[in-house]
């Protein structure tokens, strides 16, 4: 039994690997996300600086930005890291990135909000 279910589990490992590459014409499409990811952060880096020039300390426009720009930029990832496994370091560095930077925004939220309280009162 537990050598037709190592068998098994590799061909089932083989098999699923084999049928999850991305075609090129997906590859093309998810490269197009790249494009969109770096007018996202692009569009967000002059929202910081127009926050900072008119006094916005809390603007979270650069740290949501970079939230969306590392997202978009997963799907590219994977189809890669379908063909070289060392992609998913990759990804997993991106999913961590785009968490921190989520994290960082919504912080930046919660503080705005505090603030805006705080000066009403």
């Amino acid at each position: 039994m537990g050598l037709f279910l190592d068998f098994y589990t590799t061909d089932s490992f083989i098999y699923t690997y084999n049928i999850m590459k991305c075609s090129e014409k997906m590859m093309r499409y998810t490269g197009y996300l790249h494009i969109v990811a770096l007018v996202v952060a692009i569009y967000g880096t002059y929202a910081q600086i127009d926050a900072v020039k008119t006094g916005k300390p809390f603007s979270m426009a650069l740290a949501l930005s970079l939230t969306v720009m590392l997202l978009l930029r997963i799907p590219n990832q994977i189809c890669v890291s379908l063909r070289e496994s060392h992609g998913w370091y990759s990804v997993f560095g991106t999913v961590m990135g785009a968490a921190g930077f989520g994290l960082l925004a919504y912080e930046t939220y919660k503080k705005s909000q505090e603030d805006q309280k705080s000066k009403s009162n």
